[in-house]
């Protein structure tokens, strides 16, 4: 194993700056061995910060990733955050831990308190959207939806966000917490089973399956105009739903869409509590000292979201790029095809994940590979990060809209020769050159990133699927 690890050492040394001289890449060589941590069997001290208050404002990051647009992100460089107190205990410029420690308190636990925050809001019997609710077929309709759209929005950046650190809590019994958030990850969404929802009385949501919950299920019962149910017709919970009223069909359908809210703000709340250092404080769990290879191993491993969730699910699928779409493309793929808010998850993700690899202005994931000797590798990120989140923000169509223009065998030669040669966009398939951009990043992070930190690839990464 030692000889493996110089050999992907050395290739990702390759990988980054191929013109090196033979003298200066056999001193960064042996400087890597002799140096390497071998986080594995490394034993952190305490800082005894373990029990401090975590959380705190749940806007304003001092982020210094290139690209990174931390406006109510959720980040927080506060006096909440154990970092500094850590780094007194230890030796050095980086440890680990103390890493860990400032990517808990400064992005992780105040994403999570946003995502509360925002889910209860949007839920709440006087919110938003129990005010679209009640303003249906009245002359205040539109102007209630504009602001129920408005919190939306605000619900599914908090949760996408989530998405990229779904550690510890979040993905205890099959990551069921996680789901009730969003199922997308999980499988198809059931819209006969969104319908059912709507069509019956006192629906106790938390009995209904994962895929008829979660901000997919909003998506379909707030932004689908087609009123008609999608069930088979022996499905009596649907029946005579058709028949009814247009009035009375969206009021139904925005009734379950609360009720659904409830229950991602019920999911919300369980996670943010249990990482909370006053209530489940996982936080001390997460960086126990005896601890550190695990939780440095879990949070890694939740950064592959980029890789399976942007990149695969959300790009390369939808768009045929992937062999988990056997069609030309695969429209029914496209994670939020009502409201068009699919291209602004991928930049979130984007967001939350340049977040999470520089942590803040001291330390990060970025501060871990310039410890290691790898200063280009960590700035070949923060640039490939700034470059797919610059293009994802320039381009003004729908994923499902692309999707829909790859038609032809020339088309998707044309997506194809895209994300292929992403260093020049595609003027009529932006989003296949996205995900070319995007795959670079993965491919950083599965060979340069793993072998320097030193961590495993998780399960289901181990090769492209492309």
């Amino acid at each position: 194993m030692k000889y493996w690890g110089v050999a992907l050492t050395f290739a990702a040394f390759i990988s980054v700056n191929a013109e090196a001289n033979m003298s200066s890449l056999f001193n960064q060589l042996l400087k890597s061995v002799q140096n390497s941590h071998s986080i594995k069997n490394e034993q952190a001290e305490p800082d005894g910060g373990d029990g401090d208050q975590a959380g705190g404002s749940n806007d304003g990051s001092d982020n210094s990733s290139d690209g990174s647009n931390n406006s109510n992100s959720g980040s927080n460089n506060s006096a909440d955050s154990g970092y500094s107190e850590c780094m007194e205990s230890v030796a050095g410029s980086y440890d680990t831990r103390c890493m860990l420690t400032a990517l808990a308190d400064e992005v992780i636990i105040p994403s999570y308190a946003k995502l509360a925050t925002e889910a209860r809001e949007f839920s709440d019997e006087d919110g938003a959207l129990a005010t679209y609710c009640a303003a249906i077929s009245s002359a205040d309709e539109a102007q209630a939806f504009n602001t129920a759209e408005t919190g939306w929005r605000g619900l599914v950046r908090a949760v996408q966000r989530a998405e990229m650190h779904a550690i510890g809590p979040a993905t205890d019994n099959g990551k069921t917490l996680q789901y009730r958030l969003n199922s997308y990850m999980s499988g198809p969404i059931s819209t006969c089973g969104i319908d059912s929802i709507a069509a019956s009385d006192n629906v106790d949501v938390a009995s209904r399956s994962l895929n008829a919950r979660g901000i997919r299920a909003l998506d379909y019962l707030l932004f689908n105009s087609d009123l008609t149910h999608t069930c088979a017709p022996q499905v009596s919970a649907t029946a005579g739903w058709n028949e009814l009223p247009e009035s009375d069909r969206k009021i139904a359908r925005c009734n379950a869409a609360l009720a659904i809210a409830g229950d991602i703000s019920d999911a919300a709340e369980k996670i943010h509590s249990a990482w909370s250092a006053t209530e489940g404080n996982y936080r001390a769990t997460y960086l126990e000292p005896s601890n550190t290879f695990q939780s440095l191993q879990a949070t890694t491993d939740s950064l592959f979201y980029l890789e399976k969730g942007t990149k695969d699910a959300k790009l390369g699928k939808p768009l045929g790029i992937i062999a988990a779409c056997t069609n030309r493309t695969c429209p029914d793929s496209v994670e939020a095809p009502y409201s068009g808010m699919s291209l602004q998850n991928v930049i979130t993700n984007i967001e939350i994940f340049t977040e999470m690899f520089s942590s803040n202005a001291e330390t990060g994931f970025d501060a871990h590979l310039e410890s290691e000797g790898w200063p280009e590798v960590s700035q070949a990120f923060k640039t490939n990060l700034a470059e797919a989140k610059k293009l994802a923000e320039s381009i003004d169509s729908s994923v499902a809209s692309q999707v829909a223009s790859i038609q032809t065998e020339s088309d998707e030669t044309e997506c194809t020769n895209a994300f292929s040669n992403p260093d020049t966009v595609s003027e009529s398939l932006p989003m296949c050159t996205l995900y070319g951009l995007v795959k670079r990043v993965v491919d950083s992070l599965k060979i340069d990133f793993v072998t320097i930190v030193n961590v495993d690839i998780p399960g289901g990464s181990q090769s492209d699927n492309d």
